[in-house]
């Protein structure tokens, strides 16, 4: 007999779409007047909710804004598994951040405010930031783990400590371009570069002339990168 999927009830649909309309509206205010105007009374107006139901389903604007962000990384998912399967696990480390830095940069009225407001502690809160740095990790180190089964990559240093070094790697790339000091092509650059450097450490000889040939190309993109103040850094503060 087969196992019938449960589905959702009335009440968890109708839960669902009033927080796809807060984080629809929280998008919308983002974009049209940055951080400043994301207030709760301001949600709740462009969401056509009451408050009393933000603070019911989400509790505080930085979870909402932890749920934003959360909303992104289930679209890049997907992305991810069509363009890099797990199975090609260097391209997939790769993609883990060319398809990111892609999705920003396309949604940049809405992400770029919220990455300097996060550098500034105005935003999400550090618990936040340590599930997403957690989250974003985990994504590297699986496709390390598939590469080390696969021969690619030794296993002489835990796939959670690389992830890791290579999502801070990245996260710095996207504090600069937040702040307009790195455009979309020196932000893919920079955290790519970090990601190769990593992964050389533990590269196989099968491998490495692979990679350090990518380092080259990607020191070369630096170089020609323009990296420059922004005018609108005030603006996203």
């Amino acid at each position: 007999m087969s196992q019938i999927e449960s589905q959702p009830t009335l009440r968890e649909v109708n839960i669902e779409s009033r927080r796809q309309r807060i984080l629809e509206a929280a998008r919308s205010l983002i974009a049209g007047g940055g951080m400043q105007s994301l207030s709760m009374r301001k949600l709740a107006a462009e969401s056509g909710l009451a408050v009393a139901t933000l603070y019911n389903l989400y509790g505080s604007r930085d979870e909402i804004l932890f749920a934003l962000i959360q909303d992104g990384v289930d679209r890049i998912v997907p992305i991810l598994d069509a363009e890099a399967p797990i199975e090609e696990p260097l391209a997939r480390c790769r993609a883990v951040i060319t398809v990111s830095v892609r999705f920003f940069a396309e949604n940049e009225a809405i992400y770029r405010p919220m990455l300097v407001a996060s550098y500034a502690g105005l935003s999400a809160g550090a618990d936040a930031d340590r599930r997403l740095a957690k989250q974003a990790a985990s994504m590297q180190r699986e496709g390390i783990e598939q590469a080390i089964a696969q021969g690619l990559l030794k296993g002489s240093l835990d796939p959670d400590r690389l992830g890791e070094q290579i999502y801070h790697g990245y996260e710095l790339a996207a504090v600069q371009w937040g702040f307009g000091l790195l455009d979309a092509a020196g932000f893919r650059a920079r955290a790519l570069y970090g990601m190769v450097l990593a992964l050389l450490a533990v590269a196989s000889d099968a491998v490495r002339p692979e990679l350090e040939a990518e380092a080259q190309g990607l020191e070369r993109e630096l170089a020609a990168v323009a990296v420059r103040s922004s005018p609108r850094r005030k603006q996203f503060a």
